[in-house]
């Protein structure tokens, strides 16, 4: 009844005739050739479980129609169509088989299953199975003019009645024109031809239209041989111990023997089941993309002239080889299947770098990454990691997520991805450091506005009674890796039930800092409240006035000058501003309130000593870039003092320190000088902290952990790195003894 041809299946005539679905996904991971995806793009369920055929295409579908495909698949296709001329067909009947031919069927469905191979794993509405629509699909999407879809059209259904003549004729499976005259005439005639040399004429315009757009397509491409490309300057992995012991310790890996083992394991596999040869030469190509991001030491010399006295914040070699390369072991074992991620990382080998350099910056987001391999992946298909977004946007996005059942876990993942997103944007140099701060406080406003919401909807409140005011890091729009979100919550003082508004609090602080399988979104510290941990969690602006006018200390009140609304109510929350302004504002000829007494700067000249004194380890002064003389905390202090004196309520601390360089309260040198040290002591805080996400304060005393921050911050050595953050604090504790006095004890910085 019907010829049933079998020899698609995996391994062909060899193969077994019956598989299992599992065994069809290893095949085509490891071993799936290009011709086997244009062959399943027409792939469909025609007998038996459709449960199953369903299950077979599903799991089909990241072969067939991948997200990303290696720069070779078209050079591959045009290989295929230069055998199939050159040894399918035989060469005097070339001319003549209307399939396999010079601009015959074939190439038009090459040129249509190429487009949907590249594209419709981004694009699935290009995923059709047959020739037509599909040509009609890549037109829309302007991945063919719609004069050559038209063409290809054309050309399709001629040549395909063309294929159905010559078939009905003899019943026979034949593409090729009859030799003879008479029957040449007799298929024109069947065309609808009166004359032969008509029927021959429109056949070579479709053919010759079939052709100049298969040109077009494939003209960048050079058909390529077995094993292109697969020769390297570097020995094989196995065989040369002895060279990659010492080439790999020539690049800074500390345990050549291990790396080794794991570089082994990277191109050929960890040693159990199949790896094909072609993994193995996107394997090879992208080791020798991770050596080169391992300067040899002999090059130490023209890294340190690179990076100058003040670093190379571009700089992208790698701090800890031994570390990334296990972590790509790790992540790519979390991964499941190795081909196709090696054939992604070979398609778009800047997502492999950005891996490479992730799971050297960060520790914490690496273990992100792993626990969710996908997500790098899904960021930078997306775009969404050169997008700015504010907290409007962010907002709206945590909005969708409103009926989970687990709103916790919710904002937590939701939380997990966006902020992976900032750490890569910020690693990756897509975005400066003070943007990175800004976007980290915007996902911060954002998840405490959506918790908010949701416990207001949680105690059936249609208008919200409450403003959260952020202090602190929150308050100046400045939080780093791992900052706690100080806030606030204040009612209106019409509020009469302000017990039940306790509640309220208390299931933010929950919603936003409780534990869950993927850890917390953020710490909220609310212990800043009028009375501390003893006062209520939310009171009425009313007692927080009086609190601050009769009771708060100096801290209290210098720490007023960072507040901003950032939650709630905003009319309430610009109440509460209009109340604290004044208390912050010590230009008055009265006392604004009970903290302020003529002496308030030397007071707080007092607090940042002790502060030195208490938070400073012992014997590590020289490490403390945060609490140590010259470190960050100075420059707070100082535009807090610029704050209060000059009445201004600045929250952000550069911009303080910039308003005070505009309006001349330091001579320009010291501005400047303040400034760029500044900044330069909190992107290496950043850096501190996004490797571990905790609140580090101190650089390690250990030579090896201080080689890889200096590293990450862009020096060639940890001497170097040492002595220019040395000269950084220098130069801020001198512009902090000036404007706080000279003899301010502890005013000198320990070399």
């Amino acid at each position: 009844m019907y010829r049933i041809d079998l020899r698609l299946r995996p391994e062909g005539k060899t193969g077994p005739l019956a598989r299992s679905l599992e065994s069809y996904e290893n095949y085509y991971a490891q071993w799936g050739q290009t011709w086997e995806r244009l062959m399943l793009i027409k792939a469909r369920g025609v007998a038996g479980d459709p449960v199953l055929a369903g299950e077979f295409l599903d799991l089909m579908q990241p072969f067939r129609f991948p997200r990303l495909l290696g720069p070779g698949v078209a050079e591959e296709m045009a290989a295929m169509k230069h055998r199939l001329e050159t040894e399918a067909v035989r060469t005097p009947d070339q001319n003549r088989n209307v399939k396999l031919g010079r601009g015959g069927i074939r190439e038009i469905e090459f040129i249509v299953q190429t487009q949907q191979v590249l594209n419709a794993g981004r694009q699935p509405y290009l995923m059709d199975r047959q020739t037509l629509p599909a040509l009609r699909k890549l037109a829309t999407y302007e991945l063919l003019t719609p004069a050559d879809a038209d063409t290809l059209a054309a050309a399709y259904e001629f040549l395909r009645r063309v294929e159905h003549r010559l078939q009905m004729e003899s019943h026979l499976q034949t593409h090729t024109l009859p030799t003879e005259r008479r029957a040449r005439e007799r298929l024109a005639r069947l065309m609808g031809f009166g004359r032969l040399s008509e029927f021959e004429t429109a056949l070579e315009r479709h053919r010759s239209g079939v052709r100049r757009v298969y040109d077009a397509v494939f003209a960048p491409t050079v058909p390529v041989r077995a094993g292109a490309g697969a020769a390297t300057a570097l020995p094989e992995l196995t065989g040369h111990d002895e060279f990659w012991r010492a080439h790999l310790a020539e690049r800074s890996f500390r345990d050549p023997e291990q790396a080794l083992r794991l570089g082994t394991a990277f191109v050929h596999g960890p040693g159990f089941g199949h790896v094909s040869t072609r993994t193995e030469t996107f394997a090879r190509r992208l080791w020798e993309r991770l050596l080169a991001l391992c300067p040899p030491q002999s090059t130490l010399a023209e890294r340190r002239a690179a990076a100058g006295p003040d670093g190379d914040p571009a700089a992208r070699w790698l701090s800890d080889p031994d570390r990334v390369l296990a972590r790509l072991d790790t992540f790519i074992s979390a991964y499941g299947t190795r081909a196709p991620l090696f054939e992604t990382w070979h398609a778009k080998p800047t997502l492999f770098d950005l891996l490479v350099l992730l799971f050297d910056r960060s520790e914490f987001l690496a273990e992100t990454v792993i626990r969710s391999p996908d997500l790098v992946d899904e960021l930078e298909y997306s775009g969404r990691l050169h997008e700015v977004r504010n907290r409007e946007r962010t907002l709206t996005d945590l909005r969708h997520g409103r009926e989970d059942d687990d709103q916790r876990l919710w904002i937590r993942r939701y939380h997990e991805t966006e902020f992976t997103r900032i750490g890569l944007r910020e690693i990756l140099g897509l975005a400066p450091f003070e943007q990175n701060l800004i976007e980290l406080t915007a996902l911060a406003e954002a998840c405490l506005q959506y918790a908010l919401e949701v416990a207001l909807r949680k105690c059936r409140l249609k208008t919200c009674p409450v403003a959260i005011i952020g202090l602190g890091k929150l308050g100046g729009a400045e939080l780093n890796y791992g900052s706690d979100l100080d806030v606030v919550f204040v009612a209106d003082d019409r509020v009469r039930n302000l017990a039940g508004l306790q509640r309220i609090a208390v299931e933010v602080l929950d919603l936003i800092s409780s534990q869950t399988e993927r850890g917390v979104a953020f710490e909220l510290d609310a212990r800043l409240r009028p009375d501390g941990e003893k006062g209520l969690l939310v009171n009425k602006l009313q007692a927080y006035g009086d609190y601050y006018r009769q009771r708060a200390q100096l801290w209290e009140i210098q720490a007023l000058s960072r507040c901003r609304p950032v939650a709630g109510d905003p009319e309430l929350g610009a109440r509460f501003t209009e109340l604290v302004h004044p208390l912050t504002d010590f230009r008055r000829a009265d006392p604004p309130c009970a903290a302020w007494t003529p002496e308030w700067k030397a007071e707080i000249a007092r607090m940042r000593r002790r502060i030195e004194l208490e938070r400073t380890p012992k014997g590590k002064e020289a490490l403390a870039i945060k609490t140590g003389a010259g470190g960050l905390v100075d420059a707070e202090f100082l535009a807090q003092t610029f704050n209060l004196e000059r009445g201004w309520h600045e929250p952000n601390t550069l911009r303080a320190l910039e308003r005070a360089q505009a309006e001349a309260l330091l001579p320009p040198a010291e501005a400047s000088a303040l400034l760029e040290n500044y900044a330069r002591l909190r992107r290496i805080e950043g850096i501190l902290r996004r490797w571990s996400y905790e609140g580090e304060t101190e650089l390690p005393d250990d030579p090896a952990p201080q080689y890889r921050v200096a590293v990450r911050c862009g020096f060639a050595t940890a001497e170097d790195f040492l002595a220019a953050v040395a000269r950084y604090r220098q130069e801020v504790r001198a512009v902090y003894a000036k404007v706080l006095g000279a003899k301010v004890p502890g005013a000198e910085c320990p070399a």
